[in-house]
């Protein structure tokens, strides 16, 4: 079995984020329910909820805008861990962060490929 560290670390954040919002106790069948309360257009199943906490599956992005508003996380922290509230992203101009954004929706061999570009720039 494949592992995708960025699935897993999502699962850490959810269960995170819900026992932040003492919602650790919920069945996944009652995250359900509740999340399809808050996004009725794209209702989700209890075994999407499973995939979600046990680092099988990322939601898309409208459905991490409800999660993080639901749960009162950032986006960015749900989504990458990046935890926005830091002010070091406020020394990143708005080309550097579209840039890291990119960079973070990337896979891990294109990651490790444009890393290898960046360097040959540097030489």
């Amino acid at each position: 079995m494949n592992i995708n560290p960025e699935k897993e670390d999502f699962g850490v954040r959810l269960r995170l984020a819900l026992k932040m919002a003492n919602l650790a106790h919920l069945k996944t069948s009652d995250i359900a329910t509740r999340f399809n309360l808050r996004h009725p257009e794209e209702p989700v199943t209890q075994q999407a909820v499973h995939k979600w906490l046990n680092g099988l599956s990322v939601p898309s992005a409208n459905k991490i805008v409800t999660l993080s508003k639901w749960l009162n996380v950032s986006e960015q922290w749900l989504k990458y861990g990046i935890d926005d509230s830091k002010s070091s992203t406020s020394l990143l101009s708005s080309l550097d962060k579209k840039l890291l954004s990119l960079f973070l929706n990337l896979s891990d061999p294109q990651k490790k490929l444009i890393i290898q570009i960046m360097q040959n720039f540097r030489k």
